[in-house]
């Protein structure tokens, strides 16, 4: 008798979960045309329609294998939009936390703010933003709208160094570009480290269709367009460097050992550290050296003659109007003098323990706590000279990305 019970009850449940589920496929499907949207699309309305959805279920709203779903969940769950856990043998998706995310990478993406319309209040802060100068983004506001532009002379401030900060895919590289477009652009010369070739894009132009739809949203001209740039294995001459119009790519990408591409930065610097020891002072932005994989810097099997010039460099260097820019996945392994002697601070989202401790120390446990769930190409930025950090949206490029 109880077998029996139960397994009508059993029977009766799947019956009537098989029901809801028709119904709720039946019930999005006619909110979400096939043709209209990507998978991912399609896959964010289900999830905010339905709330818990198994991969199976999810499968087949899509219809799609389920074994093909990692592809279009995945930088959703790297983005922190959505949560997947696993139940049993399966894994149960929702939604994380709203957004009105402006981007789920470093190319932005076209979803209405709407979809996303979050109940985030951001840390209030009392800063007179600069009137004018280079146009960097908009000011980011309580559930992560856009507000006022963004601007700030970068000639005036660009040589007291710079730190750009965060994950994999954040877009601290876009934001990277950002400022050298700025500074190219106001014919300031620019030397770059770069280990992936990502650089050489900056030569083309931005077609990247998503992206040129935001090109309004932060007043810029629908024109994109490439920079002058050239391209070396070996350092050159620094007057060469300082006299071309445009920006110095040293590519690295040959070098396989991270340890070594270390050490040939480290001697490149101090070449630049010589020519600059016997040039007179400079209230004048002469050049910006841009480092990526600053995270690098804290290997064990770097040298510690290495670490001394990249030190030296951030701190020396800003009096002759030489501006370092380092660009790295993390800063607390870095040395807290070494942090403290750039002036401009730009982290973006990251969930390194570490990061937050020293993000929490230096601008307040309220900004770190806001820092695991920034929207994609949204930083905190601070500036000790204008006073509190505030939460940014930085503008696409006008170059490729």
């Amino acid at each position: 008798m109880l077998f029996a019970f139960l397994a009508t009850l059993f029977v009766l449940d799947y019956a009537i979960a098989s029901r809801g589920d028709a119904q709720s496929q039946e019930a999005v499907g006619e909110l979400i045309p096939a043709t209209a949207q990507t998978k991912k699309e399609q896959a964010l309305k289900y999830l905010r329609t339905l709330g818990n959805v198994t991969s199976g279920q999810l499968a087949s709203l899509l219809d799609v294998d389920v074994r093909n779903l990692s592809k279009f969940l995945n930088p959703l769950i790297q983005t922190g939009v959505v949560e997947a856990r696993k139940q049993g043998k399966t894994f149960i998706y929702s939604l994380r936390t709203a957004h009105s995310l402006l981007h789920t990478h470093n190319r932005h993406n076209i979803l209405e703010e709407t979809d996303y319309a979050g109940h985030i209040t951001l840390p209030k802060w009392d800063v007179r933003l600069p009137a004018e100068g280079n146009m960097l983004g908009r000011v980011a506001v309580d559930d992560w709208k856009l507000d006022e532009f963004f601007y700030l002379p970068l000639k005036k401030y660009a040589q007291k160094g710079i730190l750009v900060s965060g994950a994999s895919g954040s877009g601290k590289t876009v934001a990277a570009k950002v400022i050298v477009e700025e500074l190219l652009d106001d014919s300031v010369p620019v030397l770059v480290f770069d280990a992936t070739e990502q650089w050489e894009r900056l030569r083309e132009r931005n077609t990247e269709d998503e992206m040129l739809k935001r090109y309004r949203l932060f007043g810029m001209k629908q024109t994109p367009r490439g920079y002058k740039l050239q391209t070396t294995r070996e350092m050159m001459d620094i007057d060469e460097i300082l006299d071309y119009k445009g920006a110095t790519i040293i590519d690295l990408s040959g070098i396989a050992d991270e340890a070594d591409r270390v050490e040939k930065v480290a001697l490149a610097l101090d070449d630049i550290l010589e020519y600059f020891d016997v040039q007179k002072d400079s209230n004048e932005l002469r050049l910006l050296v841009v480092i990526e994989e600053a995270h690098l810097w804290t290997l064990r099997e770097v040298g510690k003659e290495a670490v001394r010039f990249l030190d030296k460099a951030a701190r020396m260097l800003r009096k002759k109007g030489v501006g370092v820019m380092l660009v790295s996945h993390k800063i607390s392994d870095f040395d807290p003098a070494m942090r403290s002697s750039m002036n401009i601070s730009v982290f973006f989202r990251t969930k390194y323990e570490g990061d937050l401790d020293s993000i929490g120390r230096v601008l307040g446990n309220e900004f770190s706590k806001i820092t695991p769930s920034l929207p994609v190409g949204y930083s905190i930025f601070h500036l000790a000279d204008l006073g509190d950090p505030y939460v940014t949206a930085w503008r696409p490029t006008y170059s490729q990305p």
